[in-house]
């Protein structure tokens, strides 16, 4: 066995009580070690023995190979830090380190010249086959400790090499510190280690004392101490009779300050010693050893400090606890801290660790440094290409600390406010811009506060107030900035397209009135000034139309204009410099859908969210993770869908954006679960009621109609759609008119239907769409009597198989066949509803598959299981839920989850052709639970 970063202290007394967790941890290293590995969450307060559990299990094993890392409080807003410590032992062999993966991995760990930032997804998969091709010359047990205090960046790649372990010979185990948690962490398996219990908690006291102790003392200890190993082993040492400290409440105030009393009863030498040890975040020992020298504290003070069970000393420099390091930190003097980070600053390496020298030069600088502040400011540059914005917000907020010049200072401590911000650390930002404006009265300084504040608004609300703050804030902004000012009235069109029909047209013009006031754009012009000229293209039209109004109708954006800048867009985000802001990912996939370019909208949600991700950019992940979910119902992928909806949830409540159940909605229409579309309705009317987005009324109106067409519910549906098909909001169109189309065709109003029809075409002779063309030709089919409609569906399905979009592919389909069964077509027809069906059920789009059934039968036409039959899994459950089973309650039978019982019943109901559990009893009950021969519609 090979112990990487593990040291000597995971050499400890045997574990008392936890049998039961080391059990669970030496299932997942023998699956690891047969080739099936996993991880593992291990989760406890501190001092509750996580760390001792985990080194006892991973060291015990023999034939395998121990990476170890631990997460510090120090180094959380440095990129990749921790990933570069679990990955050291594995660095050596980089030779044949040349395909795409190796390079991102190695420009992430600083061993490679900076180039072009690589995506946190390409990092993790490049670290996951390094540990796989490792693992096959011996199993890689891996353990990264206090998770809770790692860099963002190592903990997003982590989590996914977490989850892509089955298969390899890697045994992956995760330390937490409750009540801390790692959102990127979740729904990983997990192993809680509670406290001991009263029996073996006396054990491991009496094993720990050194003398003997007082009963009443001894009693006070075990009261006090709750089952905490660590306190139970810190304490009776140095108790000192009836010394215990009383009090239940504070147990790590009660621990720190002993670990204070130990740390000042060492020789002055030890001291500084420690305090060295404490101010690196590294735990390297030749490091340390090599700053305490510079002050005095050689060998003999090393293992004094060794000596006090504070620190110890192997492969790596290690407190007993994070908390006796914190406890040694802070119990010196300012001057005591800053002359150990002044000489951990001269130790380290100004080529190797260039980065790590100047932090620990600015933490020992005492006053204005102008020279250090700048080197700060590009260490902050360097941590934001790495994708580091928190790194990069507290270099620069510490670079603004050791500038004298105001005006300097300002701009530095704005620059950071709008990182912290973009990390989704709202007061921090808002804090910054108050003191940079109590800095300087300079007014364009002053204008970037107000900037900074109205984005801050727009994060938590789209609503008129958020609007009138951005707009306020451009005019304030104009005279000094107009890129600024323009970047700013971007955000304010973005937030007025939220608030779709409730948006004011006084607000759409004053967005105009300024834009057009402001200074030409510098050439070549921003992407994002391009896209603000085309969408404001629309409003233009739409003020020579009755007034500026979503609800107005008129032309759409002229779409040579709007082309330029989504082209220009699309091009900037492949070179990686697309923007952040909310109000340009929402525009940039929105133009793209306004031009019916399928292409362009893909590429656009995908990159923005892969931008979004590597930078660390929480405050836009849940609108980039919307967009992202929504290309994927784009192209039929609905699992995946459900999880960029899930996450985005997760992401909204991050950062206390508003939520994006919208999406959820649309994913469960297409899935026709009619219970959670009622229930997902209440919430977004809700929320467009509660935060005046008018736009989610439209996104409501959308969905519904999906889930009520496919159920064959064609008049409730023409008039949810009909108010919403005289909009002219962006993207939406080419959600509503088509459903319109149908449903008004299917009730016998073909003059509405046709008026929408038009619409539709007039838009696809403008532009050169598949997807527009495709579109347009299905309703022209849906409004033309006799047989030129036939031609009209091929046309329309021609287009639209060139297209991503697998599930207007299949609707047209369904359509077509229906046409031609209704004409006697029957062969014909059951080709096309059989393709359709084939592609519903695949996708898990269970009406839309159910009416392809109903019609292929009529048709006479059967779709037989033996070609898209029932999976062993999806069979056990039909059985289960036809027998009356609850969802649970198949769940706990299958010993699988709930949600995965839901994933197989859709399944199953799209490819019976069924919408209901009572339509499942029926059909299981005329062809039994086990038929995989023909099921028929």
């Amino acid at each position: 066995m090979m112990i990487d970063a593990a040291g000597d202290h995971h050499r400890r007394r045997p574990l008392v009580g936890r049998d039961g967790e080391l059990a669970v941890l030496r299932r997942l290293i023998g699956s690891a070690s047969a080739g099936d590995g996993g991880a593992l969450l291990v989760h406890g307060g501190a001092g509750i023995g996580k760390t001792a559990l985990v080194a006892t299990a991973l060291t015990a094993t023999a034939d395998s190979r121990v990476l170890w890392a631990t997460g510090s409080q120090y180094e959380q807003d440095l990129p990749f830090a921790g990933l570069h410590q679990l990955l050291v032992p594995l660095l050596d062999r980089r030779d044949g380190w040349t395909g795409v993966q190796d390079r991102a991995l190695a420009t992430a760990l600083g061993l490679a010249e900076p180039g072009a930032a690589p995506t946190t997804p390409l990092i993790a998969r490049a670290t996951l086959a390094l540990l796989a091709g490792r693992a096959q010359e011996t199993t890689i047990l891996a353990a990264v400790d206090d998770a809770q205090w790692l860099d963002d960046a190592s903990a997003q790649v982590i989590a996914y090499v977490a989850q892509h372990l089955r298969g390899t010979a890697v045994a992956l185990v995760v330390t937490v510190r409750e009540p801390a948690t790692v959102p990127s962490l979740a729904g990983l398996p997990e192993l809680p280690v509670p406290a001991l219990r009263e029996a073996d908690a006396r054990t491991v006291l009496l094993t720990g004392l050194r003398a003997p102790l007082d009963p009443l003392v001894r009693d006070r200890v075990l009261d006090e101490a709750r089952g905490n190993p660590l306190a139970l082993l810190a304490l009776p040492p140095t108790a000192g009779g009836f010394g215990v400290p009383a009090g239940r409440d504070g147990l790590p105030a009660t621990l720190r300050e002993r670990f204070r009393e130990q740390y000042a009863g060492l020789p002055p030498a030890a001291r500084r010693f420690l305090v060295v040890a404490a101010a690196d975040p590294t735990g390297d020992p030749a490091l340390v050893r090599r700053a305490a020298r510079a002050l005095g504290a050689g060998r003999a003070a090393e293992a004094e400090a060794a000596g006090s069970g504070l620190v110890q000393v192997g492969a790596r420099l290690r407190f007993g606890h994070p908390l006796m390091r914190s406890a040694v930190y802070e119990a010196v003097s300012p001057a005591d801290r800053a002359a150990a980070h002044r000489a951990l600053s001269d130790a380290t390496d100004p080529v190797l660790d260039a980065d790590r020298r100047a932090w620990h030069a600015a933490q020992a600088a005492s006053g204005p440094d102008p020279e250090l502040a700048a080197d700060l400011e590009r260490l902050s540059a360097r941590a934001h290409a790495r994708g580091g914005l928190a790194a990069a917000a507290a270099f620069l907020e510490r670079a603004a600390v050791l500038t004298a010049d105001p005006q300097a200072r300002a701009r530095r401590l704005l620059a950071a406010g709008k990182l912290r911000r973009e990390t989704g650390e709202s007061n921090a930002a808002l804090d910054l811009a108050a003191v940079a404006e109590s800095t300087t009265s300079d007014p364009a300084r002053h204008a970037e506060a107000a900037v900074l504040r109205a984005r801050v608004a727009f994060d938590q609300a789209r609503d008129e107030n958020a609007v009138r703050r951005l707009i306020d804030a451009a005019r304030q902004a104009g005279p000094a900035d107009p890129a600024l000012a323009r970047g700013v009235l971007f955000d304010a069109l973005a937030a007025l397209t939220f608030m779709g029909s409730f948006a004011g047209p006084g607000s759409l013009a004053e967005v105009a009135e300024q834009a057009a006031a402001l200074p030409p754009a510098d050439y070549p012009p921003r992407p994002a000034e391009l896209l603000l000229e085309g969408m404001l293209s629309r409003v233009r039209e739409l003020s020579r139309a009755n007034g500026p109004s979503w609800t107005n109708g008129g032309d759409p954006p002229d779409p040579a204009l709007l082309g330029r800048a989504v082209a220009t867009y699309v091009r900037h985000s492949r070179e990686g410099a697309a923007g952040l802001g909310i109000g340009e990912l929402w525009l940039a996939c929105s133009a793209a859908e306004d031009l019916w370019d399928d292409r362009a909208f893909l590429e656009l949600a995908d990159r923005q969210l892969d931008h979004v991700r590597r930078t660390g950019a929480v405050t836009a992940m849940p609108v980039a993770l919307s967009y992202r979910g929504l290309a994927a119902v784009f192209e039929g992928r609905f699992t995946e869908a459900q999880r960029f909806v899930d996450e985005a949830y997760a992401a909204a409540a991050d950062v206390g954006a508003p939520s994006m159940a919208h999406v959820d909605l649309c994913v469960a229409a297409w899935r026709g679960d009619e219970h959670r579309v009622e229930r997902l309705s209440r919430i977004v009317l809700g929320d467009a009621t509660a935060r005046g987005e008018g736009r989610l009324l439209t996104a409501l109106a959308c969905a519904r109609a999906v889930l009520l067409n496919g159920q064959g519910r064609y008049r409730e549906t023409a008039e949810i759609c009909r108010s919403s098909a005289d909009f002219d909001e962006p993207s939406y169109p080419l959600a509503v008119f088509p459903e319109f189309v149908e449903a008004a065709s299917r009730i016998g109003e073909l003059d509405a239907a046709t008026r929408v029809a038009v619409r539709l075409e007039q838009r696809a002779a403008e532009l050169d769409s598949d997807w527009c063309t495709g579109t347009a030709e299905a309703a022209r089919a849906l409004v033309t009597p006799g047989p030129a409609a036939d031609g009209h569906y091929r046309n329309a399905i021609e287009h639209l198989g060139r297209t991503a979009g697998r599930v207007r592919l299949a609707r047209t389909r369904l359509l077509h066949g229906e046409w031609l069964r209704r004409n006697g077509r029957r062969s014909h027809a059951a080709a096309q509803l059989r393709a359709a069906h084939d592609a519903f059920a695949e996708m898990g789009v269970a009406a839309f598959a159910a009416r392809a059934a109903r019609e292929l039968a009529a048709a006479g036409g059967r779709r037989g299981t033996g070609e898209h039959g029932l999976t062993d899994r999806e069979q056990a459950v039909a059985r289960l839920v036809a027998g009356g089973a609850t969802t649970r309650e198949a769940a706990a039978e299958l010993f699988v989850s709930p949600r995965t019982v839901d994933t197989h019943l859709r399944g199953v109901f799209a490819k019976l052709g069924i919408t209901s559990r009572r339509e499942l009893r029926g059909r299981l009950g005329e062809h039994g639970p086990g038929d995989r021969t023909s099921v028929s519609p």
